[in-house]
């Protein structure tokens, strides 16, 4: 199972503040040269990067970037709270957050503002508290209840299908819950927790489940594995009875893996893919267009498989 989106890149590059390049020997005319002319990065007011490491960062590395600055910036070290807690935890994300998310108990301010900076206020025991990437955030099973709570339901969702990556199992999640029992939150969160399914092996997956699951298709088998020639063959989704296959094209999967091993992969699914067409089955790929722009035209695709199987038994 595949339990992160991103792991933090090894060569991350190293955050620079004001005052080191000052120190360095730069004016602070030399540092905004630099910053005009494409060489360094601003990724918050005071805080620079290099730009060449910089641009070969993926989005949630460039935003965790961000939250290091930020919190090194701080009056008060804060605790990121909801998707920007996600985030850290190195989970997949729907939709990365654009503000950061800070949460304190309400006797107690962050002091801690800016345009892009949510304040939020709740109860907050010291064990929910963790510290990753030397920031300070709600720990795997807060954020995620959290998120479950407050978050649209399919970025909730999408989360909360990663429970097991943080060890956080449902049972634990469904226990705490009655914690904020007549809350703000709570009826959605039982419903994104009834709807979870570990199973996901990507923000994709969760995405066109939920898309079945609101156009009323048939439960579909998830990672059902059918034995083909050569080997198995483990589909997204399933329906043994149609001998229909439902595959979900679009994380990158193979993001930190060489050209000639990723090669090989594909090779091996083509493969396995036609030879469980041979044995009746039929396979339909789908991916981020027909599952978050065009629904009702891809469960059209797949009732008409249905149909077409219906009609060959």
């Amino acid at each position: 199972m595949t339990a992160r989106f991103f792991e933090p890149a090894t060569n991350a590059p190293q955050l620079l503040s004001t005052a080191s390049l000052l120190e360095a020997g730069l004016s602070d005319r030399a540092v905004h040269r630099q910053v005009r002319d494409g060489r360094l990065i601003r990724v918050r007011p005071g805080w620079f990067v290099d730009a060449e490491q910089y641009r070969g960062l993926r989005h949630e590395e460039k935003t965790l970037l961000a939250y290091q600055a930020y919190v090194r910036t701080s009056a008060v070290s804060p605790v990121l709270c909801l998707a920007s807690a996600a985030l850290v935890h190195g989970l997949r994300m729907y939709r990365v957050p654009t503000r950061i998310h800070t949460l304190s108990t309400p006797d107690h301010g962050t002091h801690n503002g800016g345009p892009d900076i949510v304040r939020h206020q709740a109860p907050l025991p010291d064990s929910d508290v963790v510290e990753l990437q030397g920031i300070r955030v709600t720990s795997g099973e807060r954020t995620l209840l959290d998120c479950a709570r407050f978050l649209p339901f399919p970025d909730a969702v999408v989360l909360a299908d990663q429970a097991r990556a943080l060890g956080v199992p449902r049972a634990r999640l469904e226990k705490r819950l009655p914690e904020w029992k007549g809350q703000r939150g709570v009826r959605t969160a039982r419903r994104v927790l009834g709807c979870m399914d570990v199973r996901a092996e990507s923000v994709g997956e969760t995405l066109t489940r939920l898309m079945l699951l609101e156009w009323g298709l048939p439960e579909p088998r998830v990672q059902w594995v059918i034995e083909g020639r050569s080997g198995r063959y483990r589909a997204d989704f399933a329906w043994p009875e149609h001998r229909l296959v439902l595959e979900f094209d679009g994380e990158l999967k193979y993001a930190h893996t060489d050209p000639e091993t990723v090669a090989s992969v594909l090779r091996d699914e083509r493969r396995r893919e036609t030879e469980i067409q041979e044995l009746g089955w039929t396979v339909i790929r789908i991916g981020w267009r027909d599952v978050i722009s065009t629904p009702a035209a891809t469960v059209a695709r797949i009732e008409k498989a249905m149909h077409a199987a219906g009609a060959r038994s």
